[in-house]
């Protein structure tokens, strides 16, 4: 009983090799026959591409200028009239160009085929046809960048000259503010009551030195003040800055 099953299993095995050994038998003795069919038909497939791109050469003119005359819209019989070639090779040709340049094929019924190359001059025609859209002037950002550099300076110009010209508001409401009601003196000297009638505000000053109010608030607290204000005095007498009392002496000279 035993031996019966190892005799049916052993059977089936031969089975299974046997066509196995047959087909590396077969390809061991002609392998080099297909090895040579495999060269043929690869020298065929670079023949027929050769043969293709010469022939589409010579057919390329004709599309183009058909293109160029249909704005981009074309048939199977249009190409074969224009190039004088049969229809079954113009529709071989527009297939391998559609997909070239990423064509539409439309198949009407009872019609023919139609591809659609979409060029500029047809996509020009499309927006002719239709309403134009109103344009609208946009700057670039790299375009209004200087503008809004130059308005951000000029803004803080403004600034600038606003707080200058609110700080001599309040250097002269204070100036009148002593005058009306002056303070009581004790034993001042001579020398400091000639240096503080001679005292003056910002926008004094600056019409003094014939230079705009800003300029003094910009260089009043540099240390070559008093060397700059007598080179732009009129009398040549040099000037420094009082924070205490937020006005302008003249320098004693030593």
């Amino acid at each position: 009983m035993t031996g019966k099953v190892i005799d049916s299993s052993t059977t089936g095995i031969l089975i299974l090799l046997l066509p196995i050994a047959f087909v590396f038998v077969l390809l061991f003795k002609t392998w080099p026959y297909l090895l040579a069919l495999l060269v043929v038909i690869i020298l065929l497939k670079i023949w027929q591409q050769y043969r293709w791109l010469q022939w589409s050469k010579q057919v390329n003119p004709f599309f183009n200028q058909l293109i160029k005359d249909n704005q981009g819209c074309l048939t199977p019989l249009d190409l074969s009239m224009k190039a004088n070639i049969s229809g079954t090779a113009a529709q071989r040709y527009l297939d391998r160009k559609a997909e070239e340049f990423g064509a539409k094929r439309r198949d009407y019924e009872d019609k023919g085929i139609v591809y659609y190359f979409l060029t500029a001059n047809a996509l020009g025609s499309i927006f002719d046809s239709s309403e134009p859209l109103p344009e609208q002037k946009s700057e670039s950002f790299t375009n209004q960048a200087p503008k809004l550099v130059q308005w951000l300076m000029e803004d803080e110009e403004d600034e600038m000259e606003e707080e200058i010209d609110e700080e001599s508001e309040t250097e002269e409401a204070e100036i009148q503010d002593k005058a009306e009601s002056p303070p009581e003196k004790s034993s001042p000297q001579i020398e400091d009551e000639e240096k503080e009638s001679q005292a003056l505000i910002q926008a004094e000053l600056a019409k003094r030195l014939d230079v705009h109010s800003s300029t003094i608030g910009k260089r009043k607290s540099d240390p070559d003040f008093a060397q700059w204000s007598q080179t732009k005095d009129p009398d040549g007498v040099a000037w420094e800055y009082s924070p205490e009392t937020k006005e302008f002496l003249p320098v004693e000279e030593s």
